[in-house]
């Protein structure tokens, strides 16, 4: 045997020692995780793109429209097939991908208990015996639909209606919901604390999921697209915020300026700016179409968790931990000096505690604030002038939306109830958003 040759039979050997020398890949340690974070988005029973169900090891056995699911999957994450997957978001590590392939070299095992039982709940319809903590509310923008924030699902209503689509995901809670300004897309974000993060893409019409990211090890909030509906912004507690493209569900970049979580994101009037609040103190402008950090808009005094944009002007409201609200604009009218306030137009009374909700009716003219107590508060948002208090709320409010007409307001959150006021702060009507179960009902008759 020459030299040579036994250098390759010994280096073959090694590699087949070492390949039986580690333990086999576990599907319920290494594999099933995976799946279950970033692929079940897209791959559960109510979306099952490609015919690929996901939810159990059986029906990853079953492959779906493009091949036998073991073999096809591993072509997908590794690039070897296209679109690479995960489909919108960044592909996965090598080492991940090296432990599929070893996976299914070894003989694709099934070594848990029970693979399917904690998946498969995971994304049955939540059954509610008492409305939920509503985190997000939004209007389509005719008016027509509310979508609602659930426990891990979109609850989708004919406004004055019925339920119309129980939307389900992976995040088990829904932080923010934003449709497109064309009304063809729900965008929502949320995710579980301290494991991860999701961001979903529904088509309205079909009531379709065209997108779900799942990435960080965190909850994300304040989504909001822009103003023509291409780019969607979000932000996250791992300090982030991110862009996406709105039609493919790809990351435009990724955005790092704040030092602490990120609660809101909203785009300036001509799509060019966005704002960013954080418990950092700051409200930051960044350039979309690079990732530029411009400036702080606001002087920094206390954690923010709240913003909302003006519908024709390049003004924000901010509002957070000091309890009061300021309204600012974008463009500051000198050079920025020490300490330098000159954006700000006007700040409002203090609430009652932190400010947890913000918005701006559609027409301009009115400002809602909600806080973790007390009263909703409805103020004219030029002269700040109150003009109304929303009473009856158990708990702090989560979120406010205005009715497109700018004759309503909506409000949300820890008692579970949607509570329509006019402008005035008269409670017009009060519902559960979700399904009761029949003995829950009786309670609440």
């Amino acid at each position: 045997m020459t030299k040579r040759l036994a250098q390759v039979v010994l280096s073959g050997w090694w590699a087949t020692f070492a390949l039986y020398a580690q333990s086999p890949v576990s599907y319920q340690k290494e594999i099933e995780p995976v799946l279950k974070k970033q692929c079940l988005g897209c791959h559960m029973a109510q979306n099952k793109q490609g015919g690929l169900l996901l939810s159990s090891y059986s029906d990853f056995q079953k492959g779906g429209a493009k091949g036998p699911g073991f073999t096809t999957v591993v072509g997908y994450i590794s690039g070897e097939r296209q679109p690479r997957m995960p489909f919108g978001g960044k592909s996965l590590p090598d080492e991940t991908i090296a432990t599929f392939r070893r996976w299914v070299a070894e003989g694709s095992k099934d070594d848990s208990a029970s693979s399917t039982a904690e998946v498969s709940k995971l994304h049955q319809p939540a059954l509610y015996t008492a409305p939920p903590l509503v985190m997000a509310i939004a209007f389509s923008p005719d008016g027509k639909l509310l979508a609602v924030a659930g426990y891990r699902e979109i609850l989708l209503h004919e406004y004055g209606g019925k339920l119309l689509a129980r939307l389900p995901g992976i995040a088990m809670r829904i932080h923010s919901l934003a449709f497109s300004p064309d009304g063809k897309r729900l965008a929502a974000v949320g995710g579980d604390p301290s494991e991860r993060g999701e961001m979903q893409i529904w088509d309205v019409a079909s009531r379709r999921q065209t997108a779900s990211i799942v990435t960080s090890n965190d909850t994300f909030f304040g989504v909001s697209f822009s103003p023509d509906g291409t780019k969607i912004a979000f932000a996250g507690a791992d300090k982030s915020v991110r862009l996406y493209d709105a039609e493919t569900g790809k990351e435009i970049r990724k955005m790092d300026h704040h030092e602490e979580w990120v609660f809101g994101t909203v785009f300036g009037i001509d799509g060019k700016r966005l704002v960013s609040v954080s418990r950092d103190r700051a409200a930051k402008l960044t350039e979309v179409d690079t990732g530029r950090f411009i400036e702080n808009v606001n002087l920094l005094r206390e954690p923010l968790t709240a913003v909302t944009r003006h519908p024709k002007k390049d003004w924000i409201a901010v509002g957070g931990a000091e309890r009061i609200p300021y309204l600012y604009k974008l463009d500051r009218p000198r050079a920025m000096r020490i300490a330098d306030d000159s954006t700000l137009i006007r700040k409002f009374e203090k609430q009652d505690g932190p400010i947890l909700a913000l918005a701006i009716s559609p027409d301009g003219q009115l400002l809602a604030v909600g806080s973790e107590v007390g009263d909703v508060r409805i103020y004219n948002l030029e002269t700040g002038e109150l003009k109304g208090k929303c009473t009856g709320h158990v708990g702090g409010i989560y979120t406010l939306v205005f009715h497109p007409s700018s004759k309503e307001l909506l409000t949300a959150g820890f008692d579970g109830m949607v509570r329509s006021y006019d402008v005035s702060g008269n409670l017009l009507k009060a519902f559960a958003p979700v399904p009761l179960e029949k003995t829950a009902v009786a309670r609440n008759d």
